[in-house]
């Protein structure tokens, strides 16, 4: 069943097929009707909505985030399943289904079960009330998922017996026909089944650079957490995070990387913060009593998104108060010339792997009185003194395959020459190969199918075209058709000007300087273009700014085995002279040079390796 209809807030009546998990055949139907009682906003929404005229959506009648959806499902009317083939029958319903797979504990609802051999198949009903709070993860779920209704039942011999008989059947078509008498090799056949892939095909090991930004947050006077400043006294130093005493604060971690998709984690599972430590004016460590990483709470809403560019972030926020450390360095007024180090441990979750990555790193602090006021910016002008709103730092994450073969990968073992245990009694009978998983993958196509059409149908007949008079067309034909025209011909957003400039004062010259300013744009699936940026090289790192002062970190660029090209095919694709292209590992950066000379002096400084051409 598809939850599209739900989620634009539509109640829905279909009739809908009963697929048998074995053989992927509809085996009866059943009525599914899902009536929405009421659908109450969160009190933000309410807010906005009075405050602003502009629709928060471009679907009409969508539900919207932390709202409060009441809705009664339905299931009866159950038909085809037969005595012959079983002899109890019930059906049940999970949680999941409608608030999506990162739940945290499993609900079932169950039908009371039928005995087929005294009672009516008419007598297996089901309904039962709903109340689920729409939040951003539910919402994508009722956009793009399925809600399952599974049925259980007891089945009998006769049945079994054709489901032995359709074993044999499926894997006839993949045995090669043996003809009788000697096989010459002129005379083998010319078709051959697919190979088996590779047991160990794509399991290997990966690396993935992961920048993390650090950002502590404390409650202003209008009631918003607003971040608190960074200062760092040099490119070498990460800075310390000035806090006030007494108030309330919010830790917001920032999660980028390069791979995008081959690196698909889905969200942080534990923050945790501890090990308080104090560092004097010589650089000395001292260790206190407050060892212990005491666990955050963090807020449901996180963000998770894998950009066109082939990136991938994410971001979530957690409560902390640095009371719960019982430290003394974190109530009394920190030092001049003194910093406090505190350790921050996150767990995320990745769905390639069978634990939550592992990430630690150290944040400097320094207390200040409540009504302390911040830096001056005066600070900038004199030496390398920064004052930033974050801290950064970067991981090197390995992940290995495992000894012991993941639920997933089992399908891939050839297990046939094993012994086990009791096999004799089996006598000629032997287990499904490969066709198993094409049989699986044709029946989640063939369901999903059938429930996109049962969902149009439901928003179609929801949706009420207005009447048009007979001539309303035929004098607008025009001004639609130039309105369509012009609608084509509109370019959106940035027109893509691409700058490249160095901070020298000889432009004839290469640069002596590391550092240049430039702007990048994408090739990952499309052409997109980055706003003017910085771009520092300190390697192994190519280090992205969003602007010249070095303040804001947008992302890094791997230069480990860095393969930089040149092509003028290239520079007519993407419309810009004297282009080239950074390939990394997981991704590739095109850049543009305004001169032949500079895109020489480009291509030495990122890859010393590559003779000049």
């Amino acid at each position: 069943m598809s939850l599209a209809p739900l989620a634009r807030r539509l109640s829905s009546s279909s009739t809908v097929p009963i697929f048998c998990r074995y053989t992927s055949e509809a085996i009866g139907s059943c009525r599914l009707d899902i009536k929405i009682v009421s659908v109450v906003q969160s009190a933000k929404h309410l807010h906005s909505s009075s405050a602003s005229t502009r629709a928060p959506s471009p679907i009409p009648n969508t539900i919207l985030s932390n709202s409060k959806v009441i809705f009664f499902l339905t299931v009866d009317t159950v038909k085809g399943l037969s005595s012959h083939d079983f002899s109890e029958v019930h059906l049940q319903v999970r949680l999941s289904s409608f608030l999506g797979p990162n739940l945290a504990s499993e609900e079932v609802f169950p039908s009371s079960p039928v005995d087929l051999d005294n009672a009516s198949l008419s007598d297996l009903k089901f309904r039962r009330s709903f109340s689920i709070v729409a939040s951003t993860k539910v919402l994508n779920h009722l956009r793009q998922g399925y809600a399952p209704i599974e049925f259980f039942a007891s089945v009998k011999p006769t049945y079994l017996e054709r489901l032995e008989r359709w074993d044999e059947l499926r894997e006839q078509k993949h045995t090669i026909p043996a003809s009788p008498g000697n096989r010459t090799p002129e005379s083998r056949p010319t078709t051959l089944p697919a190979m088996r892939r590779s047991e160990t095909d794509f399991v290997v090991e990966q690396l993935h650079d992961v920048v993390a930004w650090l950002q502590i947050c404390e409650l202003g006077p209008d009631g918003s957490y607003l971040p608190v400043p960074v200062v760092s006294l040099g490119d070498l130093d990460a800075g310390a995070f000035l806090l006030h005493q007494g108030l309330q604060r919010r830790i917001i971690l920032s999660l980028s990387s390069n791979s995008g998709q081959q690196l698909p984690w889905t969200d942080f599972t534990k923050v945790r913060a501890g090990n308080i430590r104090l560092l004097d004016s010589k650089g000395r460590t001292h260790e206190s009593t407050s060892k212990s990483l005491i666990t955050l709470p963090l807020l449901k809403e996180q963000t998770v998104e894998f950009r066109p560019d082939g990136t991938g972030l994410l971001e979530a926020s957690a409560l902390w108060d640095s009371s719960i450390h019982d430290s003394v360095l974190l109530n009394r007024i920190t030092a001049a010339n003194q910093r406090i180090l505190l350790q921050f441990n996150f767990s995320v979750s990745v769905e390639t792997c069978s634990d939550p990555v592992q990430f630690n790193m150290d944040a400097a602090i320094c207390m200040r009185a409540r009504d302390s006021s911040p830096p001056s910016k005066l600070l900038t002008f004199f030496g390398s003194t920064k004052i930033l709103s974050k801290t950064s730092n970067l991981f090197n994450v390995r992940l290995s395959p495992p000894l012991t073969r993941s639920p997933k990968d089992l399908w891939r073992v050839d297990t046939s020459e094993k012994y086990v245990r009791g096999e004799e009694v089996l006598t000629t009978w032997k287990p499904r190969s490969i066709s198993v998983v094409e049989d699986y993958e044709r029946l989640v196509s063939t369901e999903r199918k059938a429930a996109d059409v049962q969902a149009i149908r439901a928003i179609l007949a929801n949706h009420r075209l207005r009447p048009l008079a007979v001539d309303a067309l035929a004098w607008r034909a025009d001004a639609i058709l130039s309105k369509s025209l012009a609608l084509w011909q509109k370019q959106f957003g940035h027109p893509g000007k691409i700058v490249l400039t160095q901070d020298s004062s000889e432009p004839e010259e290469p640069p002596p300087s590391s550092k240049k300013r430039l702007t990048e744009f994408g090739m990952e699936n499309e052409l997109k273009l980055i706003s003017t940026t910085k771009l520092v090289p300190r390697k192994p790192y190519l280090h992205i700014y969003a602007h010249s002062n070095e303040l804001e970190e947008t992302g890094i660029v791997s230069l480990s085995g860095v393969n930089v090209e040149s092509d003028p095919q290239k520079e007519f694709l993407l419309g810009k002279p004297f282009s080239f292209t950074l390939f990394t590992a997981s991704n590739s950066h095109a850049l543009a040079a305004p001169s032949a000379k500079e895109l020489q002096a480009w291509i030495t400084k990122l890859d010393p390796t590559r003779l000049p051409s």
